[in-house]
């Protein structure tokens, strides 16, 4: 099939073989690549009840269907299931390594567990098993350099000391700068001894139509490059969105308890603050691959240490603003420290912006932390612990697992802990935008805010959330489209370019309302097998305690997730209803798998079903 190289690349870790299969073109034509390829090799190979730590579990790299092949497109999928939550969790991640992969495999799996620590060396069209013990226990920063020294013009995925000492907030780093952040898929990388997965450059997929394709990627790019309506996110990336968040109450301050913040507090994060220190490093080597360009590089010195980094809002806003830490370089620093370490960004920053209020409230002291932590605001605190946690020392080991295993492990805070099905919030308050929170309570890995936003933007109190749910629907499809092509979310393509840029790329006829339902399939496919493992979805589609609280102040003052409670409900029911799930259990019907062309679905579908009604005693 025209895009693609039909082929996946199996490793087995304990065997220490690979193996080569050919992937159909009917496989393809059902899940595309990225995020559905890798739900769908997850799904059947990895049986509910798996336990993520195990050598049963196995970890998915799957470009996107038109990875490396248009303006903006960068993106490989991690796919696996996660050690955080229990479900199977996707986290995209950009720089080269996802081009690079594709010019090999659409999709490399890793199974088993090797018994010594191994990186994985990729290079024309076939994969080798290497010896890593020497990279073991360093951070990803070395590791990089000792790998680039070794294989120049490679690109790799990484975990830092936290993957290897199994925290369950540990990530995936690509290229030192970007991740797969969510869902701790670096501890199911650390429990198989995978220090890294070394790419070298392959051979690009032919498209169908070269002439045509090659015409459209300069028009794209030329549009996305020099169009005066973009030229904020061209200037700034998404690091001036702290001023956004902030302005509309949905900042994530001080532990999510302060949505909106002054704009002279939130500047101290955003925007014109970070480009004081925007730097263009030596080492810069991917020219004009992005025509956006969300994160820049910025030099800090921070305690007499000069470092760079690449920072993005989620991490500054966790990291700072969650914290109560305005000080960009240090916010920075720690951005830095986590890259290094390889540790979630987001699920760190909201652990620790929660140890914080506990220590606000008297909840915890000193006799049990192990140190002073003065609450909100102490950077020598959060330096400290992010370290403890990454080595799972004292403290650290409570909060390495992320925030609902620290709060039941204390067995208190829980009614603090910001996150849905055990997975952080990001930096976005719900109560600030209308039906939002339904996003998080009925996404697939838990509270993303990568899983739809609705429209347009109003505050909870302006109208029954039930009334957005269609435009939420539609949005999250856009997202799970942009993560099974492997195209960015911030490159302003419309579903109408992807569609006609991947039936150029393919010589097949696709059309928007075609990628809609492959978008639709994947997430009922996903449901079901989180049905057949924990959830209870009228119990666990729901949003944490904090956000049941009313705004204290700002422009959505007053404001709660939701008006009411019965407000809640109603939205979910509308949304399980065009889902075609069964409107009271949340599970897809064994006619919408038939419907959506997976009939092969129908009989987990009614599994599903018939499970979660034995849970709630039905």
């Amino acid at each position: 099939m025209y895009g693609y190289h039909n082929r996946i690349a199996r490793v087995n870790l304990t065997e220490g073989k690979v193996t080569y299969e050919e992937l159909p073109d009917e496989v393809i034509r059902k899940f595309i690549g990225g995020k559905g390829l890798g739900y769908y090799l997850i799904y059947r190979e990895v049986p509910p009840g798996t336990d993520p730590l195990s050598p049963a579990n196995k970890f998915v790299f799957a470009p996107g269907g038109m990875t490396g092949l248009v303006p903006g497109s960068s993106k490989v999928i991690a796919v696996s299931k996660s050690p955080e939550t229990g479900l199977i969790t996707d986290s995209s991640g950009g720089d080269a390594f996802g081009p690079k992969l594709k010019g090999h495999f659409d999709a490399l799996i890793l199974e088993g567990k090797s018994e010594e620590p191994v990186y994985l060396y990729i290079h024309d069209g076939k994969v080798e098993i290497l010896p890593a013990s020497r990279l073991w226990g360093k951070g990803n920063y070395d590791v990089a350099k000792e790998i680039w020294r070794e294989h120049p013009g490679t690109s790799m995925a990484m975990i830092g000391p936290a993957g290897e000492k199994l925290s369950r907030i540990a990530n995936v780093v690509y290229d030192t700068e970007r991740a797969s952040g969510r869902g701790g898929l670096g501890a199911v990388l650390g429990s198989k001894k995978v220090k890294a997965v070394v790419v070298e450059p392959g051979e690009r997929p032919e498209v169908a139509n070269p002439e045509e394709f090659q015409r459209l990627w300069q028009e794209y790019y030329n549009e996305f490059a020099t169009n005066p309506k973009y030229e904020h996110t061209r200037n700034y990336g998404t690091t001036d969105a702290m001023r956004d968040s902030a302005s509309v109450g949905m900042s994530p301050a001080y532990n999510f308890s302060r949505p909106h913040i002054p704009d002279e507090l939130a500047s101290k994060l955003a925007g014109d603050e970070v480009k004081k220190y925007e730097v263009e490093p030596e080492w810069f080597v991917h020219g004009k691959s992005c025509p956006i360009k969300c994160a820049r590089y910025v030099e800090v010195e921070y305690k007499g240490r000069k470092i760079r980094v690449k920072p993005e809002y989620e991490s500054i806003a966790m990291l700072g603003a969650a914290t109560g830490v305005f000080n960009f370089p240090a916010v920075a620093y720690f951005n830095w420290l986590v890259n290094n370490l390889g540790l979630d960004s987001i699920a760190t920053g909201n652990t620790i912006a929660w140890l914080f209020e506990m220590v606000e409230r008297g909840l915890i002291g000193e006799e049990e932390i192990g140190f002073p932590v003065k609450g909100f605001g102490d950077e020598e605190a959060e330096e400290k612990l992010i370290k403890l946690m990454a080595e799972r020392k004292g403290i650290g080991a409570v909060l390495a697992d992320g925030v609902k295993r620290a709060c039941e492990r204390l067995g208190r805070g829980c009614e603090l802990a910001v996150h849905v099905k055990g997975l952080e919030s990001p930096a976005w308050d719900p109560r600030g935008r209308r039906t939002y929170a339904l996003s998080y309570a009925t996404a697939d890995v838990g509270a993303s805010h990568l899983r739809g936003w609705p429209r347009p933007h109003q505050l909870p109190n302006q109208g029954p959330a039930k009334e957005l749910v269609p435009s939420l629907i539609e949005d999250r499809d856009e997202s799970y489209i942009t993560d099974m092509l492997g195209t960015c979310k911030f490159v302003p393509y419309e579903l109408e370019d992807l569609a006609r840029l991947y039936s150029i790329v393919t010589g097949e006829e696709w059309t928007v309302d075609e990628l809609r339902r492959r978008a639709w399939a994947v997430e009922s496919m996903a449901r079901i097998h989180n049905a057949l493992d924990w959830v209870v979805p009228p119990l666990d589609d729901t949003i944490p305690p904090r956000w049941w609280e009313p705004e204290p102040d700002g422009p959505a003052e007053g404001n709660k997730a939701f008006i009411d409670y019965n407000d809640f409900l109603e939205a979910r029911r509308e949304f399980y209803r065009l889902r075609g799930w069964d409107e009271e259990l949340g599970v897809p019907l064994p006619e919408t798998m038939e419907k959506l062309g997976l009939p092969e679905f129908k009989e987990d579908a009614e599994r599903a079903l018939e499970v979660v009604r034995k849970r709630l005693g039905l």
